[in-house]
């Protein structure tokens, strides 16, 4: 067969083995290969279906024939493939620049340039209507810019250009292609198969067609690459990466496919190890761009991606986000990130090993189990994936998706032990630890959830899914500042998480760089309390109910704690707000005040002396605390500036103003302060009442903690302070934690009664721990040890009794009987006295000063009444009742009233 028929018949084969043998044999039958121009097309067709089959090595050999032949641009151009796929553009550059000045290896050397974005490269060496449009990309008329430009291209090409070998002789080349050919065929029918199963959906099947030829030892190079698609279409990312493992390195696009897959496992640490050569491909620069934005280091994955590309409008905007033609802003972010730059990447994972014989036959089970409980509802979903599920060969995606499919079926326990077991396979996979701190989240257990977040941002890095998940994770703690740490930069974040980091952002200050540091400290303050605080009572509660159990029991008393410790921030931060704004609002009025004295000295002296006025009251009650100890000094002081005030002269009624304001400003802030102070006790009430078992749990844990130490037992001042904390659950175990329950009269009265037997029991160990006779200390850890195991496991009848003291009369002293008198009279006329007092300034016209008289002096009739008469109340109700029932109303106040509304567990 002549040259032209060959050439005409290999054009209508699609299969590349029957190619490589026709081809191969031509040339063999030849006397002279590479005496006809033809030839080269033959051995350039030859090296291509060889590299499409797998056989990369022996491809570019035949390739470099094809180009030592005849360097047209055709087989130019199929080398320069052929090369940048394995990632060789160094030699792709030294061997094209070896062939020049002509005129076809200029033409492809100005491509490769261009491909590798090396612009100024590729001005140098192009010719015709690409010239002008490279001549304006590397800076036009500003030769400056385009020689800046040439020196870092130039720095990233030093000590990479290297020629390759030159290609063995063409007979053995032809001879192993001609010993090929069975093994190729039967190779390429399979995965035309495959392939054909892939595309109709069902990539399981395609899967289990390649099981058996890919676990031989001696598996076709492209039927293991066909399964490495497979692997990934299945969602088996570490399959697909431990069938890669079995190719040459430098088969096509191996580089680009295996950082891929890791890149999907968040080994970005192994990825960008993988890609750090220095490669300038295009593939791979993507690739490398991806991974940091991924961690949000936007300014170096701006110049990791460059502008050449099919992304240059994304690299245009992304480009100006970091500073644009301002080059010293991206300078020093990138300075920035170059620091950070491989904590964020996170540490080497070990490597995955050799996949198991079957494990190709595994994935396609498993990914016909995901696949049938996609279309199925999640109880059947669960079974369905549950029955593929076997320990001994376990499979992450199956994993993954039996989890969601148990939390979603209210099976959140299983799910989480579901979820570990792909974690300890995959500890980097950020979906894995999304779903785990999911898990965590809705079962209560926040100090897990947090501990295996703190974990995970440590020693695992910050791809943007973990990013998300932990940021998520503080912001449902409540932890605003914190979580907008947790998110990092916006890069790479998904829209939910930007919007969610946007709003912290505002929230923490927005611009107010000062104020979200000073949040960022009390919340990391908080959340170390609290962690520290529940890892106190989990250890306590071990040693109580076992430490097998802990982690199922400790939910409730971190809750508790949780509660606490928010409310207790919050308003510790509203104490400081009105700490600061007494304080400057305080000085403000202050120095106006006293400007306003000095008014007949001048504008510009009353307003110098209003500002020093208002800066001594800011420099003297800087570092001076609000303390109620401080008010006979305050007295004092008030006293001394008022002295000064009388005497002659107008500086002297100005410093003694000045020492009055300092006063006033004092005490108002002690009130602002004092104000806080007791909306913060409120709170702390309240959230002791909404959970009375955990506030119980919590106070008896601390405790018992605190009891067994024999140095505490000794001190009076601890005593106190254990006293008031027992006589505190003694009085929730009383009266709060029956009324949780109480869903009628006889039940509540029986809750109460228990209750009050409960709470007797604990109030007894008060005399022991006051008295402490022999065998006390015992006797209090012991019964401590029970209610603490009854209130922990929900046991309630397990808590301890004793009978109540009966009530007796108590008797007041003639001091007491003045003291409750004075205080009656004083909260009955406080209204009536506001209304008198204020009337000279608010000048009540003659209708509302009766109206306010009237209303105020039967205030004090009722407040009287009520006061002496504890049962004037159920009279003024019957009373009413009466009327009512006149009126054939019947008696509201004798309705039942209605029951709280039962709280619906929230739709996952």
């Amino acid at each position: 067969m002549d040259r032209d028929r060959l050439l005409q018949t290999i054009s209508d084969l699609d299969d590349p083995a029957e190619v490589s043998r026709l081809v191969a044999e031509a040339l063999l039958g030849l006397g002279a290969p590479g005496d006809d121009p033809l030839d080269a097309d033959l051995v350039r067709r030859l090296g291509e279906e060889q590299i499409q089959l797998g056989h990369s090595a022996r491809g570019l050999d035949l390739l470099e024939i094809a180009v030592t032949w005849a360097p047209d641009r055709s087989n130019l151009s199929a080398r320069r493939v052929a090369l940048l796929d394995r990632a060789e553009d160094g030699r792709a550059v030294a061997e094209a620049s070896a062939l020049l000045p002509a005129e076809a290896a200029r033409w492809e050397l100005s491509q490769l340039y261009q491909e590798l974005g090396l612009p100024a490269h590729a001005l140098d060496v192009s010719r015709g209507r690409s010239r002008l449009r490279l001549w304006w990309a590397t800076g036009g008329p500003l030769w400056f810019v385009r020689r800046a430009l040439r020196r870092r291209e130039a720095e990233g090409l030093a000590g990479r250009l290297v020629v390759g070998d030159a290609p063995g002789p063409l007979e053995p080349l032809l001879r192993g292609v001609c010993a090929d050919v069975g093994r190729d065929r039967t190779a390429w029918q399979l995965v035309m198969r495959a392939d054909q199963l892939v595309r109709d959906g069902d990539a399981p099947a395609a899967a289990r067609l390649l099981a058996a030829p890919v676990a031989a030892g001696d598996a076709h190079p492209r039927l293991i690459a066909t399964a490495v698609d497979i692997a990934d279409d299945l969602s088996d990312s570490r399959l697909a990466l431990q069938l890669s493992d079995r190719l040459d390195p430098l088969v096509a696009g191996l580089h680009r496919r295996r950082a891929g897959l890791l890149v999907e496992l968040d080994r970005l640490r192994d990825a960008w190890t993988l890609l750090d050569t220095g490669t300038l491909v295009e593939e791979l620069r993507e690739v490398r761009a991806k991974i940091l934005l991924s961690v949000g280091l936007a300014f170096l994955a701006v110049d990791a991606h460059g502008p050449a590309g099919v992304a240059r409008s994304e690299w245009r905007r992304r480009w100006w986000r970091t500073g644009g033609p301002l080059w010293f802003v991206r300078d020093r972010g990138r300075r920035r990130e170059e620091q950070v730059l491989l904590d964020w990447l996170g540490p080497h994972r070990p490597a995955i090993g050799e996949p198991a014989a079957d494990a190709l036959g595994r994935a396609a089970d498993a990914g016909a189990a995901v696949a049938a409980a996609g279309a199925q509802e999640n109880r059947d979903a669960a079974g369905t994936l549950a029955a593929a599920y076997h320990p001994d060969r376990p499979s992450v995606p199956l994993l993954e998706r039996l989890g969601w499919a148990l939390y979603f079926d209210n099976q959140e326990e299983l799910a989480l032990l579901r979820i570990r077991e792909a974690r300890s396979l995959e500890p980097a996979k950020a979906s894995l630890l999304q779903a785990e701190l999911t898990f965590l989240n809705w079962l209560g257990r926040y100090v897990e959830a947090s501990a295996v977040s703190d974990r995970y941002a440590e020693g695992g890095g910050r791809p943007a899914e973990a990013r998300a998940a932990r940021g998520d994770l503080l912001d449902d703690l409540g932890f605003y500042a914190l979580s907008l740490e947790a998110f990092g930069p916006a890069d790479g974040l998904g829209s939910f998480a930007r919007t969610l980091r946007w709003k912290q952002w505002w929230r923490t200050g927005g611009p107010l760089v000062r104020i979200r540091r000073a949040l960022g400290a009390s919340d990391r303050w908080a959340l170390d309390l609290w962690k520290r605080r529940c890892a106190d009572t989990a250890r306590t509660l071990g040693a109580v109910v076992g430490p097998e159990r802990v982690a199922e029991l400790r939910a409730a008393p971190d809750r508790f704690a949780f509660q606490e410790t928010r409310w207790e921030l919050r308003w510790g931060r509203i104490r400081v707000v009105a700490h600061r704004v007494a304080t400057y609002a305080g000085a403000i009025v202050s120095g106006y005040v006293v400007a306003r004295l000095a008014g007949d000295l001048g504008a510009l002296w009353s307003a110098a002396v209003g500002f020093a006025c208002a800066a001594i009251v800011v420099g003297a009650l800087w570092r001076v605390d609000e303390r109620t100890r401080l008010l006979p000094a305050m007295v004092a002081v008030a006293a001394s500036g008022y002295l000064v005030t009388r005497i002659d002269g107008r500086w002297p009624l100005l410093v003694g103003a000045t020492v009055l304001a300092v006063v006033a400003v004092s005490a108002l802030r002690l009130i602002a302060v004092a104000g806080a102070n007791v909306g913060g006790a409120v709170q702390a009430r309240r959230v002791q009442r909404a959970d009375p078992r955990g506030f119980a749990v919590v106070g008896l844990l601390e405790v018992l903690a605190e009891v067994e130490r024999p140095t505490l037992r000794n001190d009076l001042h601890w005593r106190r302070y254990k006293l008031r904390t027992l006589e505190q659950v003694a009085s929730r175990l009383e009266t709060d934690l029956p009324a949780v329950f109480a869903a009628d009269p006889a039940s509540a009265e029986v809750l109460r009664h228990r209750g009050r037997r409960a709470a007797a029991a604990l109030r007894e160990l008060k005399y022991l721990m006051v008295a402490a006779p022999p065998g006390a200390w015992r006797k209090i850890e012991e019964t401590l040890r029970k209610d603490i195991a009854a209130l922990a496991t929900g046991a309630l009848g397990r808590l301890q009794a004793a009978d109540p003291p009966e009530r007796q009369v108590r008797h007041r002293s003639r001091r007491q009987i003045v003291a409750d008198g004075v205080r009656m009279l004083f909260f009955a006329g406080l209204p009536l006295a506001v209304v008198l007092v204020a009337q000279p300034w608010l000048r009540f016209n003659e209708t509302i000063l009766n109206w306010a008289r009237l209303l105020t002096i039967g205030w004090a009739v009722l407040y009287v009444l009520l006061t002496v008469d504890p049962t004037f109340r159920d009279k003024l109700r019957t009373g009413f009742a009466l009327i009512n029932l006149g009126r054939g109303t019947g008696d509201p106040a004798q309705l039942e009233p209605s029951t709280a509304e039962k709280r619906a567990n929230p739709a996952k």
